[in-house]
């Protein structure tokens, strides 16, 4: 008999204490809850150095050292040209070793051409290559800068984004920050 009240006493108590272990704690309210905002925003790069003033200037400086190396490469072009007509005026009044003198000169003239052209493509591509980093680092700090003050939570570019409500678009405050600076 004593066994049988130790046994229902036992069982007594883990009817009272397994609910009580198997329900889940709610946690304890801590101070107040703190709100989140999220404020996202949208850039265009593209529109940023299509429509911004100081991309603008960049980009004019650019086209003003193309135009001078263009200028460079015409004048050798020239040069080129009369070479080859001057050979092919004279070519019958030539002698065997003055017409070989000449067609030597004219192939190293063509050589030099064709090197100057490739330099300058490869010089004007690095410095587009260089100026744009430069402007798409000048824009980055912007935003970044934008994107502190604000309290924005994400800023995007549009081109990495499906869709979007054009609310969300940042680009022209950006470029007025941008345009701001620069001057």
């Amino acid at each position: 008999m004593k066994k049988l009240l130790v046994w229902t006493i036992a069982l007594m108590v883990l009817a009272i204490a397994l609910p009580s272990m198997a329900a889940p704690q709610a946690p304890k309210e801590t101070a107040a809850k703190k709100e989140v905002i999220i404020k996202l925003g949208i850039i265009d790069t593209a529109k940023i150095m299509r429509e911004s003033k100081a991309a603008k200037n960049a980009q004019t400086i650019f086209l003003k050292d193309l135009e001078a190396k263009r200028g460079i490469l015409a004048a050798k072009e020239k040069e080129v040209r009369l070479l080859e007509e001057e050979l092919k005026s004279q070519d019958t009044q030539l002698s065997p070793e003055e017409r070989n003198s000449k067609n030597d000169k004219m192939a190293k003239e063509v050589k030099e051409l064709s090197r100057l052209k490739s330099d300058l493509e490869e010089e004007l591509k690095k410095k587009d290559v260089e100026l744009t980093r430069k402007l798409i680092g000048e824009v980055r700090e912007i935003v970044n800068t934008f994107y502190k003050n604000e309290n924005y939570t994400l800023i995007l570019e549009k081109n990495a984004v499906v869709a979007s409500d054009n609310a969300i678009d940042i680009t022209d405050k950006i470029i007025q920050l941008y345009d701001g600076q620069k001057r």
